[in-house]
């Protein structure tokens, strides 16, 4: 969307009302900007330059010097962007109807380590909006938004060569109309109705004619990506609520709100492998399992894995109801109840009926008390239960054996110089839901306690907990799973993992997983999956006064479980986690575990109205895990796997300082010209984000296991995939009226 177009921000989540479902995270709502009665303007450029651009040495510097010994050809991660952006709006028809028009162009350039192109994405975006005061007490408003993301080198990184990435295409409409009636003065009814339509098409770089390559030696992507995806969305959206405020009834005021949601989705999602019979090859250069199993070197592809892909078309329908009741008991205590009611219907293509259906009730319930009487010290708390939204995740699997092609397996034998099929998975039924199943949601729990200390200035302390219930994924209740013993090449520990004895045979049932499950009790032992987060939160507000403000926050947390908070796993859906394999040593931190988090944001004005607003962070990296892999294929394929508990380790805190310089001038009482600087890292922070994490592949084992003079002593043996981005300047100029 459109960053100059928004009016306002505000970010919900913690103790939201009733009025506000389908999601367990936080809820992002933006009022964007409206024209009035007089004309008015926004125009707005940027600029970030790399650091070796002209003039050299303004626009950043580089920040891997400490790893160049061992990294020779590792580049510092940069970034490059462009921004242009013309806003107007104005009165159509004076105290009755206005505009308001945008157009913007942003163009990014990431540079990622190791990597030598940018990822390029072409960003131009087209914005109109119009509002109308129908009568005293009816008003419209309605908007529509094209945005276009489109971009080179999708895909790109330290493993990968330029010509297997992919290139990306995603033009999207949104549209969204409003209406608000004033019944009478103490009630109104408000109807919105939204649209958003696009679609993200990921081709290959070299197209599709060509197959991708894996290098199971050197752990490099090469040839092409190796794989397409064209994935279509439609989403529709009506909301109606009424809004009535009862003064001097029952035991105090009470402002009711009573509402109703209907969403509508629709996910085409079509993807497959590349190249002239859609393989995928793993590639071996040296020693490998040949060499264990056989005693001989080999150099070539020795598996592949054949999938022509699939073609999905999956929809939903969410309806929900709420009502609740901000009660002001008295001058000192608030109570706030709510319910919120989830129904739930999964369809697709080419099946009859409803494949998923499900209903949800979801309690809201919180206070606010002032304990002095005086509005300077402020108790809160919450309880909510959260409904997750509304994914095609759940059962979009469950499309019919048409819109799959077999995933066969293969492996090649030198000697008869032929390819041998290991396994086949035929999607005829291979995904079945179980009719048990229940929707997953969040239960939350808050408690803060806010003081102010001087004028404009308060200190505050919030701890939050939550637990998130009836996790769903993938159960392989066909699959035959026995025991092998595998040995640590570094300390020599034995591991037991998994080996599917009748590969290629499986039977899936979508559920909410439970410890009992096949697979799941053999690794997890007595542990439910579950995934749970705790923080406690103290935070000082200082609001703008005096020439200056400041907001100070400190985080303590544990983000932990048996299921992860990655991207695609963090919400209802657990991921692909019907191997066993998964759940050894699954429990532990999550991925995004934030241990501390501290963040000082602030604004002092300079003297000649000068604007100084500094950010700085240092906030725990994420959690990552030793891993090893098997070092012979098992029959379902090589295994990789947890050798300590999840999370067992984070990476460096980063710390972080960004600055800002702005000047603004008045020029002919009526236009403000806005200067700004911009520089992001101030010191320059090198801190590594990304390494290897598998012992003796890209963890190399400690000398003299390794050679000294191979051993990457910077990363104590890691091989290093990233880290944050250098110092940069970005400047801007604006003119507003």
């Amino acid at each position: 969307m459109d960053p100059h177009t928004i009016e306002e921000a505000k970010i919900m989540g913690i103790g939201a009302a009733a009025e506000y479902g389908n999601f367990t995270g936080i809820i992002f709502n933006l009022v964007t900007k409206s024209g009035g009665n007089e004309f008015s303007g926004h125009f707005e450029t940027d600029f970030q330059g790399k650091f070796d651009d002209w003039p050299k040495g303004l626009w950043g510097t580089e920040n891997n010097q400490a790893y160049l010994a061992d990294f020779p050809d590792l580049t510092s991660p940069s970034r490059k962007m462009y921004e242009f952006g013309a806003h107007l709006g104005g009165p159509i028809k004076k105290d009755k109807v206005w505009f308001y028009l945008g157009g913007h162009y942003f163009r990014r350039k990431n540079y990622v380590t190791g990597f030598p192109e940018p990822v390029d994405y072409k960003m131009p975006r087209a914005f109109i909006k119009i509002n109308a005061q129908l009568t005293p007490s009816t008003s419209i408003m309605t908007f529509y938004e094209f945005d276009a993301y489109d971009g080179i080198n999708r895909g790109a990184g330290a493993d990968v060569s330029p010509e297997a990435v992919v290139n990306q295409d995603s033009p999207d409409n949104v549209g969204n109309f409003s209406l608000t009636q004033i019944i009478t003065p103490t009630t109104f009814l408000d109807l919105k109705a939204a649209f958003f339509i696009g679609y993200y098409y990921l081709e290959p770089e070299v197209g599709r004619d060509i197959s991708g390559h894996w290098n199971d030696t050197d752990l490099w992507l090469h040839e092409s990506a190796g794989w397409f995806g064209l994935f279509d969305r439609w989403r529709y959206q009506a909301n109606v609520n009424i809004t009535h405020y009862a003064e001097d009834f029952i035991h105090g005021n009470h402002d009711f709100k009573f509402g109703m949601e209907f969403e509508y989705g629709r996910v085409r999602d079509r993807f497959g492998y590349t190249g002239p019979n859609h393989w995928y090859y793993v590639d071996l250069y040296g020693e490998g399992p040949y060499t264990y199993l056989h005693g001989y070197n080999y150099y070539g592809p020795w598996l592949a894995y054949q999938y022509e892909g699939y073609d999905t078309d999956t929809r939903y329908t969410r309806i929900e109801e709420f009502a609740q009741d901000s009660w002001k008991v008295s001058d000192r205590l608030n109570l706030n109840f709510g319910l919120r009611l989830s129904h739930f219907r999964g369809t697709v293509k080419g099946i009859s009926g409803a494949v998923y259906t499900n209903f949800r009730i979801a309690p809201r319930i919180g206070f606010t008390y002032d304990i002095l009487g005086d509005k300077t010290t402020i108790l809160k708390g919450h309880y909510g239960q959260f409904t997750e939204a509304m994914i095609t995740r759940y059962h979009a699997r469950l499309n019919p054996a048409s819109a799959y092609s077999d995933y066969v397996g293969w492996y090649y034998w030198p000697p008869d110089s032929q390819w041998y099929e290991m396994f086949r998975i035929e999607h005829e039924e291979l995904y079945t839901m179980d009719p048990d199943i229940k929707h997953p949601y969040m239960n939350q729990f808050t408690a803060s306690i806010e003081r102010e200390l001087f004028r404009d200035a308060s200190l505050s302390a919030t701890y939050i907990y939550r637990d998130w219930k009836n996790l769903i994924g993938p159960v392989d209740i066909a699959a035959i799973w026995v025991p092998v013993t595998v040995n640590d090449p570094e300390t020599g520990a034995a591991y037991t993992v998994y080996e599917q004895t009748n590969a290629g045979t499986n039977q899936y049932v979508l559920k909410n997983l439970d410890k009992d499950d096949p697979g799941i009790n053999l690794a997890i032992g007595d542990s439910k999956p579950y995934r749970r987060y705790w923080g406690l939160e103290f935070m000082f507000n200082k609001r703008f006064s005096d020439g200056w403000q400041l907001l100070a926050s400190y985080v303590y947390g544990k983000a932990y479980g048996t299921m992860n908070n990655v991207t695609s796993e963090d919400v209802g859906w657990g991921g692909d986690v019907e191997s066993p394999n998964y759940w050894i040593n699954a429990e532990g931190n999550s991925t995004y575990d934030p241990t501390h988090m501290l963040k000082l944001q602030g604004t002092y004005v300079l003297p000649f109205g000068v604007y100084l607003t500094g950010y700085f962070r240092a906030i725990t990296g994420r959690a990552w895990t030793r891993r090893m892999r098997t070092p012979r294929p098992l029959a379902q394929g090589r295994v990789t796997f947890f050798t300590e508990a999840r999370g067992s380790n984070h990476y460096p805190i980063r710390k972080i300082l960004d600055l800002r310089l702005e000047k603004t001038f008045v020029l002919a009482g009526k236009y403000r010209l806005g200067l700004m600087l911009d520089i992001f890292n101030v010191f320059n922070d090198d801190t590594i984000t990304s390494w290897g994490t598998r012992i003796d592949v890209d963890w190399l084992l400690p000398p003299p296991a390794t050679d000294p003079d191979e051993y990457y002593s910077s990363t104590d043996g890691h091989t290093l995939y990233g880290i944050v981005r250098p110092r940069q300047a970005r400047v801007g100029i604006r003119l507003m009226f």
